[in-house]
């Protein structure tokens, strides 16, 4: 797996996941961005409940249990923290509201959300020491 960031200005950025393109990348104007795109911590909220509700649904499925609705609501607060002060996402919620088809015991869906968990990639690897690795290297200019 792997995604492109080109950047454009300021902390603009735009990137490619496999076939899609041009998607955009910046900060909010509060955060000296020009706000022409979700932020990385957006995009990573997104991320996590996008892997949280599809691992949700997955399970669901593979227990024939039928829903009408899913709306996930994702919450992250960033927060200055000590000891230099420097933002940091510190709480990350997530509520999956759904409607199911047909009646479902509370027991079986906290099963199913527990079974969820255990196939979500981003949240089971966020948790693993030493998983980003990043390296610069230089480029030299073509003229």
């Amino acid at each position: 797996m792997k995604v492109i960031l080109n950047y454009i200005d300021n902390l603009h950025f735009t990137a490619t996941a496999r076939h899609f393109k041009n998607i955009r990348i910046d900060e909010p104007e509060s955060f000296h961005g020009s706000d022409k795109g979700p932020s990385p911590v957006e995009y990573f909220l997104i991320g996590v409940g996008g892997c949280i509700s599809s691992s949700f649904v997955y399970c669901l499925q593979k227990h024939r249990v039928e829903i009408d609705n899913l709306e996930v609501v994702i919450s992250g607060k960033v927060k200055h923290v000590p000891p230099k002060k420097r933002l940091r996402l510190v709480n990350v919620d997530i509520n999956l509201i759904f409607t199911p088809k047909s009646e479902i015991a509370i027991e079986n869906i906290n099963k199913y959300l527990i079974e969820s968990q255990e196939y979500c990639v981003l949240s089971n690897s966020i948790f693993q020491e030493n998983l980003i690795k990043v390296k610069v290297l230089k480029k030299e200019k073509i003229e």
